[in-house]
């Protein structure tokens, strides 16, 4: 029995079909993080990451290799996130969970010492331009090299660099000066 073109081609697709789901399965975590290291609002990150995996099943056509996935998911991740950017207000979102917790939560001391020093780089990566943000993001959590950020972002590795040098230094600066609670000793050293 011989198969026409057409039944070869839908043998075929369906088997790519299955690959790509596979693959774009195993993205999600990583871009969930990606995505809250942004927006730092667990909600909106996981619309974000829905919308990019929407978006890639979508132009699945526009992907050459599986083996730029994670690069090509990013990249739909970040223009979907600056067009959100674009336009809403920026509004801020607190979870019922986050509120019970802070007002509920018996910590040990311990607990809270890591709670007010994650907090604390919280606050300061929020503080930080959303290029330097991203580009950290992207370099120190997610292990991309520069190149590969280079064309997620479309920008010159150059600016990728300085992006991340700079984006180190002002928080650097902040965790040590800015944000740091201003502590007295009482004891002479």
């Amino acid at each position: 029995m011989k198969l026409t073109s057409k039944v070869a081609k839908l043998i075929c697709g369906a088997r790519d079909r299955k690959l790509f789901d596979k693959a774009l399965k195993q993205q999600y975590d990583g871009l969930y993080r990606i995505a809250y290291a942004w927006c730092h609002q667990s909600a909106i990150a996981q619309d974000l990451v829905q919308e990019t995996m929407l978006k890639a099943l979508e132009n699945q056509e526009d992907l050459d290799s599986l083996q730029h996935l994670k690069a090509w998911l990013v990249k739909i991740m970040r223009n979907m996130f600056l067009d959100e950017m674009r336009f809403k207000n920026r509004w801020q979102w607190v979870e019922e969970t986050e509120i019970d917790q802070h007002h509920c939560a018996q910590c040990s001391e311990s607990e809270l010492l890591k709670s007010q020093r994650n907090e604390l780089l919280y606050r300061a990566m929020a503080q930080l331009p959303f290029e330097q943000r991203e580009a950290i993001t992207l370099v120190d959590l997610q292990g991309f090299s520069y190149q590969e950020i280079a064309d997620i972002t479309a920008t010159p590795v150059g600016t990728v660099m300085s992006r991340i040098s700079r984006g180190r230094q002002r928080l650097k600066n902040l965790l040590e000066h800015d944000l740091h609670p201003k502590v007295v000793s009482i004891r002479r050293i």
